[in-house]
C-alpha cells in the first residue's frame, strides 16, 4: 500500500495505523491567518525531511510550534478526560501509534464556517475521504465537526462507505447532556467494521467546554477501551 498519496497529519507506522486504527478527521487541513503572515514574510520554515511522529508529539517533526496548535492541543485535551491520556514523549506507546490523523477534504482554509460547508459533498472531497477510508479501514472515526457526520449521510456518502465498513449496525443517533454550558450535539452510529462519532470543532468560535466533553466520558472511554482491547495495546 503506498500511504504517500494520502493526505495525513503524522506518521504512518505499520501494525498500528496503517489498517483498523483510530482515526481523526476533520474538515480540511487549518492554517491560521498567522501562520499565512509568516509564510508571506518568509518565516515560515517547513521540515526539509520527514520526521516519524505520532498526532501525540508533532514536535518530533514540525518543531516546537506544533505544541502551540490549538486544534491538536484541545483533542489531546479531550482524549485526557475520556480517561486516555497521550504520551507526548518520543514516539508514545501502541496506542499513540494507532492513531491517525486526516481531514474530509485536501484543502486548506483558516476559518471554520459551517455555512459553506456544502463544498465537502463535492465530488473531488467525497472521493478523498472515501479514498482515505479504503485505504486505512479504521475500527473507530472520530469526526471533529458538526456536520461531517450529516455528511456520511448523505446517499452519495453512505453507500460508498457501507461497501468498505459493512452495514448499518447501530443507527445514526444524536446524544445531548444535561449541562450549564451550551449543550451540542454528539452524534454516533456502528458499521460492522467501524464504529463513527460526531464531535462539533475544537476550535468552533462558539467554543466547547472541556466540561461539556467530559460528560461524554462514559461513551467514548467503552468505544476506545473496546478499541485497544481488540487490538491489544
Amino acid at each position: 500500500m503506498n500511504y504517500k498519496n494520502l493526505n495525513l497529519g503524522n506518521s504512518i507506522f505499520d501494525g498500528f495505523n496503517d489498517q483498523n486504527g483510530l482515526m481523526i478527521c476533520g474538515y480540511e487541513w487549518g492554517f491560521s491567518k498567522k501562520d499565512e503572515q509568516e509564510k508571506e514574510l518568509g518565516s515560515w520554515v517547513e521540515p526539509s525531511e520527514e520526521v516519524e511522529h505520532t498526532f501525540a508529539n508533532k514536535a518530533r517533526h514540525w518543531g516546537a510550534v506544533a505544541n502551540t496548535w490549538r486544534y491538536d492541543n484541545s483533542i489531546k485535551r479531550w482524549f485526557e478526560l475520556w480517561g486516555f491520556p497521550l504520551d507526548s514523549q518520543d514516539l508514545g506507546g501502541d496506542f499513540e501509534k494507532s492513531i491517525i490523523q486526516t481531514n474530509w477534504a485536501d484543502t486548506q482554509g483558516n476559518s471554520i464556517n459551517d455555512s459553506d460547508s456544502n463544498k465537502f459533498l463535492l465530488e473531488e472531497h467525497v472521493d478523498n475521504f472515501i479514498r482515505h477510508v479504503e485505504a486505512l479501514r479504521p475500527k473507530v472515526i472520530i469526526f471533529m465537526g458538526s456536520k461531517l457526520m450529516d455528511y456520511l449521510q448523505n446517499p452519495a456518502v453512505l453507500t460508498r462507505f457501507e461497501d468498505i465498513m459493512g452495514e448499518i449496525t447501530e443507527p445514526h443517533h444524536i446524544v445531548q447532556k444535561e449541562s450549564s454550558h451550551t449543550r451540542f450535539k454528539v452524534q454516533f452510529q456502528s458499521f460492522d467494521n467501524c464504529q463513527v462519532i460526531g464531535f462539533p470543532h475544537p476550535s468552533g468560535s462558539h467554543g466547547i467546554s472541556y466540561d461539556y466533553i467530559e460528560l461524554f466520558q462514559p461513551e467514548m472511554n467503552e468505544i476506545i477501551s473496546k478499541f485497544k482491547d481488540e487490538r491489544k495495546f
